[in-house]
């Protein structure tokens, strides 16, 4: 099958991209690698995109792999972004080489970890399944963190430590409201242990109110630790400012809305099972939150 072939090679594509980068000796060479790897990306996203369009959702990998119109539209992002910023550390990190060498270590790692993160987050887009998409939300955070800190010093680490922690508590946050979300399913025996996202939205499924409740606020403060809302968003200055130049583009550019897309994808969920607005409400305090605190803190940033 044409399509089932398209979604597996959009997440493996990157994958073996990472593990190539291992192998090559020149920083040039490495450069090139994901440059090349993340056009394909785009250009597999874009045909994904035309099909959906075109027709029905695709699956793949027994329905484990799913891309309907919200993804594919994710997906084409992702690969822009991503070629876009592989362009850019194909200037900066050669144009660097004044202040810190672009080592041939240095090169194999920034290239391994970056197109790791991008499999990660095409991972997160095109999966079908809650728990797997919790776990490339995990992956993409073991392997951005060590981005952060391509030249280590004492700033470095600790903008990457806090990252870590603060983004790995979100995250076991998150892994408690996918497993509300999954005991909220009523009567039902579904495929997937009962976190396939296409059976979870079918009108035949009956989904616990006060469980989905529940899940929804974990799934919010875990996912919106790595999304950067108030008051858990503390890691983002440290993280922008220590990052590389590309690195910090790619989280501004997308890193961040892979983590608001897994918080999106279980709106319709909470809504059918509530039906009283309390998703769009917890969103919004969410987000008045983090636009006052941001606000707050423009003075202190003019001060300085």
């Amino acid at each position: 099958m044409v399509d089932d072939w398209l979604l597996i090679v959009l997440v493996a594509w990157p994958a073996a991209g990472a593990f190539v980068c291992l192998a090559y000796p020149r920083p040039r060479h490495v450069l090139a690698i994901i440059q090349a790897v993340s056009g394909v990306e785009l250009l597999l996203a874009l045909l994904i995109a035309v099909q959906v369009r075109a027709g029905a959702p695709l699956f793949a990998a027994v329905r484990w792999l799913h891309v309907d119109a919200l993804s594919a539209f994710h997906l084409v992002v992702l690969g822009l972004v991503f070629v876009l910023c592989s362009l850019f550390a194909g200037v900066y990190f050669l144009n660097e080489r004044r202040v810190h060498a672009f080592t041939r270590r240095i090169a194999r790692r920034f290239g391994s970890l970056w197109l790791g993160s991008l499999a990660a987050m095409a991972l997160v887009l095109a999966s079908n399944s809650l728990g797997i998409m919790w776990v490339g939300m995990e992956a993409t955070t073991l392997l951005t963190a060590f981005l952060i800190s391509m030249h280590p010093d004492r700033f470095s680490l600790e903008a990457m430590w806090k990252y870590l922690v603060i983004c790995s508590v979100g995250i076991a946050f998150a892994f408690m409201g996918t497993l509300l979300a999954a005991a909220a399913v009523r009567g039902s025996d579904l495929a997937g242990g009962g976190l396939l996202w296409t059976e979870l939205a079918t009108q035949g499924v009956v989904l616990d109110p006060v469980l989905m409740k529940f899940a929804f606020a974990f799934l919010v403060v875990g996912y919106g630790a790595k999304a950067g809302l108030a008051p858990i968003h503390s890691w983002l200055p440290d993280a922008h400012s220590q990052a590389p130049a590309p690195v910090s583009a790619m989280f501004s550019g997308f890193l961040l809305n892979t983590a608001l897309y897994c918080i999106v994808r279980y709106l319709p969920l909470v809504s059918r099972a509530t039906g009283d607005g309390f998703a769009e409400h917890v969103l919004l305090v969410f987000g008045v939150l983090s636009v006052l605190v941001e606000e707050g803190n423009l003075p202190l940033q003019h001060r300085r």
